[in-house]
């Protein structure tokens, strides 16, 4: 008797699985004044990676949408068998409402991102299934794939889920080896017309970003690394140039933001990089974040002559005391090398400081004061310290963490979110100072030498008998005495400039 024909096992339809960038631009505190508006990278790679691998994708970007709304719908009429959320801290509360939207509709949802990465607990008691550590390519076609098949998916590598006996941590998912296997970044699943209008409209180009590597070999202690930790990888310069050629033929870009944690790292990798973009004369300008210990003046000139167009830089602070307690790695004199090669080359340069880290002093502001009028960057940022989960900063101060509503707390870098050495408003008042000192930098060639001198002279008498006084009082743990009353300040007389308002010829 013949053997009955053997059945083929049904083949699972491919998963579908729903991306989804939380941030919306209109409700962002800072306005997206520091943070450029591009699409997330990371989930446009995501995308193109699950695409090769036979999984439908959709991506729900909420950059420019006023709420969820719209996201409802979308997650009804596609109906995923899993949503994946890109989590930041500013997004939180809005990534966990996503998350009920996701169980509502019978999908599962998984939390990636560094927010999630650094503070799991979190997301999974909002709401969210899995959280995703490290990288999310491999972890996330796993996933999708468990679930069309309806295999369990506890304890899988890259995934933290809720168990009976608490959380069930899966094993490390190894990195990708070579970056240069990643496809190109799929930009066909955002309306990359919008973008590129708004750009259009601020500037007069067409901006897009790049990503060229993974990972920071530097250790700061303020920085997160929960996705790559300290692990560096980098493409190849053909596999960029290969992404720069196609965002000129796809959507005409003519500059390009790298939006590496450092780029240029390998002084041999970036003097490539800088040759081919000058030999095929792409045409494209393009701007980059680094460090100063990197930006040597020869390798300055060639960038320029690439198409360097803006440098982002980690000054953080003028004291090399408070350098030295961040880990930064840098000296002072770099810095000022840096800044006066960028400012020879005619390069933009953008400086990233920060106040308020355990240890700083008056003298240390006023330090990062002076260094700053001295070389009177074209643009800048003053921000608050912020202690992020899993960073040595975080464990330093986390008997110091303040409670603070959960909309303020979204508003890190604005406001104190731990017991600094001094009140609030005592560093909201440097951060006027350093607003004064650009407006005044601005303000050269129209106004008086003479006269600037003087607003400047009167800001810090300001600063040293008024503000000082009333505001820069070491925080004590020793409360009040009940029923104490309010103290009485003396203010300082402090002569003001009797020179009338003449504007420069």
């Amino acid at each position: 008797m013949a053997d009955p024909v053997k059945r083929r096992p049904t083949t699972p339809r491919p998963p579908r699985v729903l991306l989804v960038d939380p941030y919306i631009a209109r409700l962002d505190p800072m306005e997206r004044k520091f943070v450029e508006l591009y699409p997330s990278l990371g989930l446009l790679q995501l995308g193109a990676y699950l695409r090769d691998e036979r999984v439908e994708v959709q991506f729900a970007d909420l950059t420019f949408e006023r709420d969820v709304t719209g996201l409802r719908r979308r997650i009804r009429s596609f109906a995923p068998d899993l949503v994946g959320v890109h989590t930041k801290s500013l997004t939180m509360l809005r990534a966990l409402r996503i998350a009920s939207l996701a169980r509502a509709a019978g999908a599962v949802s998984v939390a990636g991102g560094p927010d999630a990465a650094s503070r799991p607990d979190a997301y999974l008691a909002g709401g969210y299934d899995l959280v995703a550590f490290g990288e999310g390519e491999a972890t996330l076609l796993d996933l999708a794939r468990c679930v069309v098949r309806d295999e369990p998916i506890a304890g899988r590598p890259g995934t933290i889920v809720t168990g009976t006996g608490g959380p069930i941590r899966g094993p490390a998912r190894p990195f990708l080896r070579d970056l240069d296997e990643l496809p190109l970044p799929a930009w066909d699943l955002v309306d990359m017309s919008r973008y590129l209008a708004h750009w259009h409209r601020r500037t007069g180009e067409r901006r897009a970003a790049v990503l060229t590597s993974r990972g920071c070999p530097f250790d700061c202690s303020w920085c997160s690394k929960p996705t790559f930790g300290r692990s560096f990888r980098q493409q190849s310069p053909d596999r960029v140039l290969r992404e720069l050629r196609a965002l000129q033929n796809l959507y005409d870009v003519d500059y390009v933001r790298f939006c590496d944690d450092v780029f240029g790292i390998h002084r041999a990798w970036i003097e490539e990089l800088l040759d081919r973009m000058i030999d095929q004369r792409l045409g494209i300008q393009f701007e980059c974040l680094a460090r100063v210990d990197l930006l040597k003046p020869d390798l300055l000139k060639r960038m320029r002559e690439a198409g360097l167009a803006r440098v982002y830089v980690g000054v953080e602070s003028g004291s090399q005391k408070m350098l030295d307690l961040m880990n930064r790695g840098t000296r002072l004199e770099q810095i000022e090398r840096a800044a006066t090669a960028l400012r020879r080359e005619g390069i933009r340069q953008f400086w990233f400081l920060m106040l308020g880290y355990p240890g700083e002093s008056l003298e240390d502001i006023e330090s990062t004061l002076a260094l700053f009028r001295r070389f009177s960057p074209e643009e800048y940022s003053v921000s608050l310290a912020v202690p992020l989960p899993g960073t040595r900063f975080f464990e330093l101060v986390r008997d110091r963490l303040r409670s603070v509503p959960k909309p303020a707390a979204r508003s890190g870098g604005r406001r104190l979110l731990y017991e600094a050495p001094y009140p609030q408003a005592f560093y909201r008042w440097q951060q006027a100072r350093f607003e004064l000192e650009a407006i005044l930098a601005k303000a050269r060639g129209r106004i008086s030498n003479e006269l600037l001198g003087e607003i400047a002279e009167l800001a810090d008498r300001i600063d040293r008998g008024i503000a000082r006084p009333l505001l820069a009082r070491p925080r004590s743990s020793t409360p009040p005495p009940h029923g104490a009353g309010s103290v009485r300040f003396r203010l300082p007389s402090i002569p003001l400039p009797r020179r009338p308002f003449r504007p420069a010829r």
